[in-house]
């Protein structure tokens, strides 16, 4: 038998001929081998890829999301900041027509007494107390509204009644005709948010005075009213009023300082993400030039909002 080289044609011995059959073997079984490790890394360097991709794209679609809530919620602030605008009102004076800002106020500033919140919406009350004894109650209503209402001091005044409380506020944002902060009716107190503390003091004073002189509960009574009739008659009214509208206007002080102050911490945080984002910066490049690949280009830093670092 006549034994050729598959490779040239060449006559072969057999013994030359098997051998190079079989290195002819071991060099395609190498190849596909080689072909075979190829592919996968090709697959598997497409399925990164992909996942990069979709990474990416996830990455992209959380970023949407946030810039659009943040968007929205500017857009909500800016709302309620004009919608406040129109009525003279500041954030810092409706806080305390918020029962739960309310409560929390008064047990700051009266530790000793007992606070109560009966459920959003509804009354809070300040028990007052003198030496461990509740010697009183203050019931208060609160209305974040535009329109001060009838209804609303009706129902401070039933709040009175069924509570057996000695003095009533109404704690309003809401405005009417002759209103300039201070007022009463149907032996209810009516106040601006930012009058309520000023007030509630004076009737908690005033039940501690009383309970000291052991009034019986008709002259209590009886004094209360006289003490609501003087509270609001032009010779307190007056100054009341002034300390309110101060106290307005200190706040609205405050809140322009504190955005003063903003703008300053915007600047700040804008170069210390700007430092951060061109440390990152160059930290990649390097990582890049050792991996044998090009330098890329620096791109603008995405500067998150102050707010949105807040929240």
């Amino acid at each position: 038998m006549n034994y050729k080289c598959p490779l040239c044609g060449s006559p072969l011995s057999k013994q030359h001929y098997h051998q190079v059959i079989k290195s002819q073997e071991t060099r395609d079984l190498s190849h596909r081998s080689e072909v075979a490790r190829l592919r996968k890394q090709t697959a598997d360097a497409r399925r990164r890829a992909a996942a990069a991709r979709n990474d990416g794209v996830l990455t992209e679609r959380r970023k949407h999301a946030l810039r659009d809530k943040h968007q929205s919620d500017q857009i909500r602030r800016l709302k309620e900041a004009n919608r406040l605008l129109r009525r003279h009102t500041s954030p810092q004076e409706m806080g305390l027509a918020d029962e739960l800002v309310l409560v929390s106020r008064l047990k700051r500033e009266f530790p000793e007494d007992r606070i109560q919140h009966t459920g959003r919406g509804g009354d809070v009350l300040q028990f007052v107390t003198l030496r461990r004894e509740e010697i009183g109650c203050i019931v208060y209503e609160c209305k974040r509204t535009d329109q001060l209402t009838v209804a609303h001091v009706k129902q401070t005044a039933l709040a009175k009644r069924t509570r057996q409380a000695h003095f009533a506020i109404l704690v309003t944002t809401g405005r009417r005709r002759g209103f300039a902060g201070l007022d009463q009716d149907a032996g209810v107190f009516i106040v601006a948010p930012a009058g309520v503390m000023t007030l509630a003091v004076f009737c908690r004073d005033s039940l501690v005075a009383m309970a000291r002189q052991r009034l019986a509960a008709a002259e209590r009574e009886s004094l209360a009213k006289r003490l609501m009739d003087y509270v609001t008659s032009p010779t307190c009214k007056t100054p009341l009023i002034e300390v309110i509208s101060r106290a307005a206007r200190a706040q609205a002080n405050l809140r322009q300082e504190m955005t003063r102050h903003r703008k300053d911490w915007e600047e700040r945080l804008e170069i210390y993400q700007t430092i951060h984002h061109d440390v990152s910066h160059i930290n990649r490049n390097i990582l890049r030039v050792l991996n044998g690949e090009d330098a890329v280009a620096l791109e603008k830093p995405n500067i998150p909002s102050l707010q949105f670092l807040l929240e």
